[in-house]
């Protein structure tokens, strides 16, 4: 997922030191009527223009003029809410999305640090940093709760912040849509908001212009790279009501850059106000030892600061002792002296494959805290060279500076184990009883326990109406299959006019007011209302106070085109997207799944067997490029690394060697030498014997500048002709197919990987789709199209690319697996290739996409923005316990392990239930909840417990316990600590 974000620059301020300062203007009374019309914006001062073609940071393909998109930003604040308005130019608006998915249709993102003093050197997105979506709807009033989309509000970040109290207004206009919202500040955390309360702040423009929902561009009134981090963000500050800023506290600036040779010292002044209560003084510079390239370090700098040292334990920003790159662990000094780098500049040792410091830690950047020693007046701060006589290096540091902040957060206290008695868990498949009863007009009741859920079908007709029956445009037959554990019902339409005829259709569970919770896609919905589109987990699940009842389609036409939505008391599935050929016939094949628990994952364990999702996963998996960067490591490194991962896939990446400085996507890949691969499996097969060596995979994109001539006939059209690409105009997308040219080219990198470099393997990535769902040019597949959401007319016809690549694909796949491991990224969406049962991870940038794989292998794959090194990982596979998932290992040089972890015990596995905080397998229990653990058997277990640093405690306990003839594993333990129980035949 893309989501863009814009920085607006409104009234800026500039203090000595500092950088611009964004000023947010007062709004006096009375306060802004938050309807979408922006004439009371008129008099708020520092509008900013969105409209440069710079300004386009992702999608600049896309973008063809200020016509196409383009806008102005306001800010404004009281004490209640902070206040924004977009003025947008969009010549196409599309906003098809509700809920957590409104990102992929037009829409405003609000970028926000409530908190900006507070932990300053973490960049990752935490507490005190928000991420909003405003959409502004799509200005229909049909009176269909499922076709129109009111204006919302959604925030992503921190995740499962709810969004009650947000208003946000929306008014169509000749170019575009005007739009207004209103924060609360108490959702935002940042306490009683005064003139001058610092803030760091940033707005995007997002755009959807075709059919398909998905961002396209997004722009912002910066050109640099976007991306979610903190320092992107700039500062901002509340203002006066003429959006004139107060005077800030500024740095005080102790010296730009200065010399000092081997021996020397240099004597700093500076005057300063007292420490403000709840801060401290920090000082702060960058330092090195001045060589031609990046080497090591030495014992260099000495600071006294008011007559007493400068200490270890004052020191900031960086741990007494820091492993690199290299697996080296470096000290960053001792006592009262600091080891410094030899550099050439402040970052290159940072980029160095052997230098560079893990967990994000700058080598030559320096914080103290020097609270204690800093008073107000005047203060006296000496730097000392005092490197060895031998070092005839001069100490050069630069950007001195004292500054006040926030202390770093304190570490929330962790509850301890559990006390009293504990749930015994094991796998629970019971049948639910119920019955199914068709009634007249397509409508089915299923009743459990007494309980009846009608579930009612509606069909368009190309007249802007429904039916529910047969009719002059097409005749209707129904089929119910009882199934254990599920209804299959099937749908047949028969096209009785002589043009290629849309038919949209429905089924939705009405409860009205006994709808308690829903599910769409996996993700609950905390209002009852929302829309989503994802095939990888097309499920609707609705519930009442004790039961539910979850819909899933089944043929892949219909789960390719699935819509999720809920609205209203309803929540259902539908398909927007079909057409039928004049006088063909199409069956959708979908299940009703009854539950006598309103628990989403009851109904997921349920739709898992029925759909056959319990195969085997054999192994552990791990990123780790082959190339200059890893070359240089020891065998110990690569040996290490590969055995604290628990990897028995091993995939190198297509990052090096490179094709004109691009990635080796398509057929490039059979452009360059291969040699790098087969020497770095070489030695690693030789350090850790039985792993298996992969390669990296993509049959969708081709960087060659000749391809779109070459493989005409296989590219992927958008609406407008053109061909679509992923983000950069040389990463083009073609469809592969035995029958278009592109296919048979593309298919000779597994000829490479296999016969060429010797791996065992092959990781594919993304082998359903990239990026375009839909392609729009010939051939057609016979079942896509765009309708018309108000009269429910033939807009032009599309075809899906999981659609028309599948044989292809399924071909390719078999012939993979006939040679050894395959490994995909993203659940495979059609039932032949679900079929093979090969392993797929879902990318977590958003934790959240673990709902993408509860329909096949339920993995995790590491989240590489946040993942620093290896703590961070195992957060992450706790987080992905949350829903049901194990982990795959993603960053390499970014995330080198010290131990092994619990990765070393989550593999082979056999999925038999997933649960939020644990997973049942035939061989194992992965967990992070307290419980007693067994299989329903007397089997003998063996248990392995981490603790909150991901590290086992071989000595914790683990009682046995014996219950009616069943054995369980009584697991106890803190809040973020795990445990795998594994399975003794």
């Amino acid at each position: 997922m893309n989501i863009g974000v814009a920085i607006f620059m409104l009234a800026t301020v500039h203090t000595a030191g500092t950088t611009t300062t964004i000023a947010i203007p007062l709004r006096p009374d009375p306060p802004i009527a938050v309807d979408g019309i922006l004439d009371e914006w008129a008099v708020v001062p520092n509008k900013q223009a969105i409209d440069k073609p710079d300004q386009v940071v992702w999608g600049s393909g896309n973008w063809q003029s200020p016509a196409d998109l383009s806008g102005a930003i306001y800010l404004a604040w009281r004490a209640e809410c902070l206040f924004i308005a977009a003025d947008v130019t969009d010549d196409s608006l599309r906003q098809t999305r509700r809920g957590d998915a409104i990102w992929q249709g037009d829409h405003i993102e609000l970028y926000m640090d409530a908190q900006p003093d507070l932990d300053p050197s973490r960049d990752a997105f935490g507490d005190g940093q928000f991420q909003i979506a405003l959409s502004p709807g799509n200005f229909l009033h049909s009176g269909d709760p499922l076709a129109d989309c009111p204006p919302e509000a959604f925030i992503y970040r921190p995740h499962g912040t709810p969004v009650s109290g947000i208003v946000v207004a929306a008014q169509r206009t000749a170019s575009g849509y005007s739009l207004e919202a209103a924060i609360p500040w108490s959702i935002l955390g940042a306490g009683r908001p005064v003139e001058g309360t610092p803030l760091r702040i940033e707005a995007g423009i997002s755009d959807t212009d075709g059919p398909d929902a998905r961002q396209e561009s997004l722009m912002t009134t910066s050109s640099e790279k976007w991306g979610h981090t903190r320092s992107r963000l700039l500062d901002a500050v509340l203002a006066k009501a003429d959006g004139a800023a107060p005077e800030s506290e500024p740095p005080t600036i102790l010296f730009d850059t200065l010399q000092i040779e081997q021996g020397g010292q240099q004597t700093f002044r500076f005057e300063t106000k007292p420490v403000p209560d709840g801060k401290q003084a920090i000082l702060a510079f960058d330092a090195r030892l001045h060589t031609e390239r990046p080497a090591g370090f030495t014992s260099a700098l000495r600071l006294t600061l008011n007559d007493k040292p400068v200490t270890m334990v004052m020191l900031a920003n960086k741990p007494a002792r820091v492993k690199s790159r290299g697996g080296d662990v470096y000290s960053t000094g001792g006592g009262n002296v600091f080891n410094v780098f030899y550099a050439p500049d402040y970052t290159s040792v940072d980029a160095d494959p052997h230098y560079g410091l893990l967990d994000g830690i700058k080598a030559c950047s320096f914080e103290w805290n020097v609270t204690d020693l800093v008073h107000a007046g005047v203060n006296t701060l000496i730097l000392e060279n005092v490197a060895a006589a031998s070092v005839k290096k001069p100490l050069i540091a630069a950007n001195g500076r004292m500054v006040f902040r926030l202390p770093p957060s304190a570490a929330k206290e962790k509850a301890g184990p559990p006390t009293g008695e504990l749930p015994f868990i094991e796998p629970r498949m019971n049948p639910v009883a119920y019955d199914v009863e068709e009634k007249p007009d397509a409508v089915i009741e299923v009743t459990i326990n007494g309980e009846t859920f009608p579930i009612v079908s509606q069909f368009s007709m190309p007249v802007s109406a429904w039916t529910n029956t047969s009719c002059t445009f097409f005749d209707h037959q129904r089929a119910i299959e009882r199934v254990p554990e599920a209804i299959i019902v099937r749908d047949t339409w028969t096209n009785r006019t002589s043009d290629n005829l849309p038919l949209m259709h429905r089924r939705q569970v009405v409860l009205g007011e006994r709808l308690r919770k829903v599910w769409l896609s996996g993700l609950e919905q905390s209002t009852g209302s929302g829309s989503r589109g994802d095939p990888s987990n097309p499920t609707t699940f609705a519930a009442t106070e004790k039961r539910g009842v979850g819909l899933l389609p089944i043929d892949d036409v219909f789960r390719i085109h699935i819509a999720n939505f809920a609205a209203g008391g309803h929540a259902g599935i539908a398909d927007n997207s079909l057409v039928l050929r004049p006088g063909e016939a199409y069956t959708a094949e979908w299940a009703i799944i009854p539950s006598d628990t309103p628990d989403y994952w009851t109904f997921l364990n349920a739709a898992r067997r029925l759909l056959g999702a319990n195969f085997p996963i054999e192994g552990g998996f791990a990123f780790l490029r082959s190339g200059p960067l890893t070359d240089v490591w020891s065998d110990e490194q690569v040996a290490d690394f590969l055995r604290f991962k628990s990897a028995r896939w091993v995939c190198a990446s297509i990052d090096y060697p490179r094709y004109k400085g691009r990635y080796t996507h398509g057929v490039a890949f059979q452009e360059v030498s291969h040699d790098n691969y087969t020497a770095s499996f070489s030695r690693w097969r030789s350090l850790v014997p039985g792993i298996e060596c992969l390669v990296y995979f993509h049959c969708f994109i081709d960087v060659l500048d000749e391809a779109p001539e070459r493989y005409a006939d296989a590219r992927l059209l958008r609406p407008d002709g053109r061909q679509a690409d992923y983000g950069e105009p040389h990463d083009r997308i073609f469809i592969p197919m035995e029958t278009n040219r592109y296919g048979p080219a593309i298919e000779k990198n597994i000829d490479v990987i296999f016969d060429e470099i010797g791996a065992e393997g092959v990781y594919w990535d993304e082998h359903e789709y990239s990026r375009w769902h839909y392609h729009y040019g010939e051939p057609w597949d016979g079942y896509s199209g765009d309708i018309d959401p108000v009269k429910y007319t033939l807009s032009g016809l599309k075809s899906s690319v999981t659609l028309l690549s599948e044989s292809w694909r399924v071909a390719l796949a078999r012939r993979i697996l006939q040679r050894g491991p395959l490994v995909g990224n993203g659940p495979p969406i059609t039932r032949a290739m679900a079929a093979l049962h090969f392993p797929c991870f879902v990318e977590t940038g958003s934790i959240t996409h673990c709902t993408q794989a509860h329909l096949h292998s339920p993995i995790a794959l590491g989240d590489h923005l946040t993942e620093r090194n290896e703590t961070d990982a195992y957060a992450v596979m706790l987080a992905a316990l949350d829903y049901g998932c194990v982990y795959h290992w993603y960053g390499d040089v970014t995330v080198i392990p010290t131990h092994p972890h619990l990765t070393q015990y989550m593999f082979p596995i056999t999925p038999v239930e997933l649960h939020e905080g644990y997973i049942i397998g035939q061989e194992r229990i992965v967990t992070k909840k307290s419980g007693c653990y067994g299989w329903g058997d007397a089997s003998h277990h063996e248990t392995h417990v981490f603790d909150d640093t991901g590290r086992e405690k071989t000595d914790y306990p683990v009682p046995s316990i014996d219950r009616d003839g069943k054995r369980f594993s009584e697991i106890r333990i803190p809040e973020g600590w795990s445990a795998a129980v594994v399975r003794v035949n």
